[in-house]
This record gives C-alpha cells, sequence and structure tokens, in this order.
C-alpha cells in the first residue's frame, strides 16, 4: 500500500514528464494554520476541531460498519513548511484585507508540488472547517472511483456523461446520481423514525471513507441544490431531515489542507490508483480556450497561456470557493492552491479569487523561472 513501501511511476501528462517518488515516510502533513496578519504559527499537524468550527451545529455521528471501504492513502503528505511560500500567502491575505473582505471568513492553503516528492506548504487558516460548495465533488470523484475499482458499482449505475457534467458544469443533477450510487440512497419524502436511522447511516458512509484514511473530522454527505430533476430548489423531505432541520442546519465542511491534501494525491497519482487518478486529472481539466469565460471569478481565471489549470470550483449566494493544480507547461512548475471565502462578501465579489490567483502565479514563476 501507498505509504508503506516506495513506489516508482512514469508520469503520463503532456508537458510533465518525471519519474515520481511518493515516500513511504510515514510523516505527517503539516497542517499548520499561520496566520499572515498576526504572525502567529499554531502547532503543526493540529486536527480540526468540530466543536471550534465556523458556527455550524454538528450532527451526532452515525454508526458506519467497519467493513465499509477506505480510502487507500492512509498516511498525509510529508510536507514542509516554507516561509518564502508564507510570504505569498501573506501577500494575498494583505490584498483581501485592503478590499475590505472579512478575514475571519477566509482560508488558504498554498503547496508547491513541483518537486512532488518534497510539497513545500504555506497557509492561512487553513485548519477551518468552512462549507465547501461545489469543490466537495472532488471527493464524491475520488470515492466514485474507490467504489468502481472495487466493484461496489457498476459500469451503468452511473453515466460517464454524469461524471464528467459534475465536474465539468458543475452539475447538482448529475453529481446527485453519485451520491445516490455511492451510498444506495435516493432523495425523497420524510421517512419514518424507524427507517431514517439506516437511510443516514449509509450516507454517512462518504465521511467514513476519508476519515479513516486520517482526514480528520469532516463532513462530504449533503447533496449540492438545486437538483431540477427533482424538483428541489433546496434541501427537501430526507434530505432535509440529514441536515437536522432549518434551525441550525448540518452543513457540509472541509477544510483547504484537507481539500490540498486530496488535490496533492490525486497529482501524484496515489488516489485509487494510477490510472484513476489520470482519469480524475482529465476530468477537472480547465482548457486554457474556455477559461476566461467559464472560470470568470475564479482561480484559473486571467492566468496566461502557458498555465495548465486543473480543479474545481464552488459558489452559492454565501461563499466562493476553488481548489486547483496548476502547472506550466514546461513541466518546472506546479503548485496547489486552494482559497475558500466563506460569507456573502466573497460570493459577491468576483475580482479576488483572479487577484489571488495572478499573485501567487507570479511568485511562483519568480522562485521557478
Amino acid at each position: 500500500m501507498i505509504g508503506r513501501r516506495l513506489q516508482r511511476w512514469k508520469w503520463h501528462w503532456p508537458g510533465v514528464g518525471l519519474l515520481l517518488l511518493v515516500g513511504a515516510a510515514g510523516l505527517g502533513f503539516l497542517g499548520g494554520g499561520w496566520l499572515a496578519l498576526h504572525w502567529v504559527q499554531p502547532t503543526p499537524g493540529s486536527e480540526l476541531d468540530p466543536e471550534a468550527d465556523t458556527g455550524h451545529a454538528l450532527e451526532p455521528a452515525s454508526v458506519v460498519s467497519e467493513s465499509q471501504p477506505i480510502y487507500n492513502v492512509r498516511t498525509a503528505p510529508p510536507t514542509t513548511y516554507n516561509p518564502q511560500l508564507q510570504e505569498t500567502v501573506n501577500q494575498m491575505v494583505a490584498w483581501v484585507a485592503q478590499q475590505g473582505l472579512p478575514l475571519p471568513a477566509l482560508s488558504i492553503t498554498l503547496m508547491d508540488v513541483t518537486q512532488p516528492e518534497r510539497p513545500q506548504i504555506a497557509g492561512y487558516r487553513q485548519q477551518e472547517g468552512r462549507y465547501p460548495a461545489s469543490v466537495v465533488k472532488l471527493f464524491w470523484l475520488v470515492m466514485f472511483f474507490a467504489y468502481q475499482q472495487a466493484g461496489l458499482i457498476t459500469p451503468n449505475q452511473v453515466a460517464q456523461s454524469d461524471l464528467h457534467a459534475m465536474m465539468q458544469q458543475s452539475s447538482n443533477d448529475a453529481a446527485s446520481r453519485v451520491v445516490d450510487a455511492l451510498t444506495r440512497t435516493e432523495s425523497g419524502a420524510e421517512l419514518p423514525p424507524g427507517e431514517f436511522p439506516r437511510w443516514q447511516q449509509q450516507r454517512e458512509q462518504i465521511n467514513h471513507f476519508f476519515r479513516g484514511a486520517e482526514y480528520g473530522y469532516l463532513n462530504l454527505k449533503h447533496k449540492n441544490f438545486p437538483i431540477y430533476s427533482l424538483g428541489q430548489e433546496e434541501p427537501q423531505g430526507r434530505e432535509l431531515q440529514l441536515r437536522g432541520g432549518l434551525e441550525q442546519p448540518s452543513r457540509n465542511q472541509l477544510t483547504t489542507w484537507q481539500t490540498a491534501r486530496l488535490l496533492y494525491e490525486i497529482y501524484t497519482l496515489q488516489a485509487v490508483s494510477p490510472a484513476l487518478s489520470q482519469k480524475m486529472l482529465t476530468l477537472m481539466e480547465r482548457p486554457a480556450a474556455v477559461r476566461s469565460q467559464n472560470l470568470a471569478g475564479f482561480l484559473g481565471a486571467n492566468l496566461p497561456i502557458d498555465a495548465h489549470v486543473l480543479g474545481k470550483e464552488g459558489q452559492t449566494s454565501t461563499c466562493r470557493q476553488d481548489a486547483v493544480i496548476i502547472t506550466r507547461t514546461d513541466g518546472r512548475l506546479a503548485y496547489i492552491l486552494v482559497v475558500f471565502g466563506d460569507d456573502p462578501a466573497y460570493s459577491a465579489d468576483d475580482r479576488f479569487l483572479p487577484a489571488l490567483s495572478r499573485l501567487s502565479w507570479q511568485a511562483m514563476n519568480r522562485i521557478y523561472p
């Protein structure tokens, strides 16, 4: 298993030819959360405290069978804190502050993966749980391929066009079908007390899949809305039951470092298998020809033609989030950038993500001219 022995893989990615060493170090992920404006560095690798999140009530954990599959990468990457990267993150945070946007709702993780066997990291509030919007679809994609490889999802259960629509058009209808296939659940009317716990337990499998691989606390089990094929603009019936009602609803929750970890594992072809990781990368690709139109207001917008962008963005009326892998076409530069702005002010501002992306691109190109 990856993380227990050294593996070498030949990279099959246009513009990148390298032998990748994926280590057996067993070292922890240097989570951090270096507060750029206050220069406070918390204990590296500290886990997210679910009671100290952004204020959303946490639901009681459902019991999930230990026999349920768990994500194959059981140990987070052995990252090293990089002060030079931190300077770049500090510049991003300073730019956001100058715009008058609320800093407590901002999280950033920047990871240099130019040498993927020695990832470097810096960040701002990167251990704080945020609502990820459609960025959660990255996690559903990984779990889908793992279940497909294990024979738990048959080829005819989810059309390949649904995976494409989920990742390229961010279709909530397609994502709903993926979640149904993963958990063998369906949306519908409210369930009676004798039936709901079993349905809830099946949905909890999504969380169990990643929590069992040392991802810490996260919540990935709620569908994104609206879902037009169900005629639902917002959660109803058992979906609303799962959220615990409208007073203090349970919501999906991720940190930027958890998201960066997953992107790193896909990028280094560890997620599920090298071949399936490559399929994921293809589904995440954002071609330069359509970026200015399709990614306006997100990290992939307005980057030069020699920037290769892969990732998943998300936006609601209360947040604007993005998670990308950016490489240079000469293969001599690669980094991961995850930014969550979990406040209506970020949703309304279509400048901040492109601005932060330009700052990071320029900084990374100075490091690797």
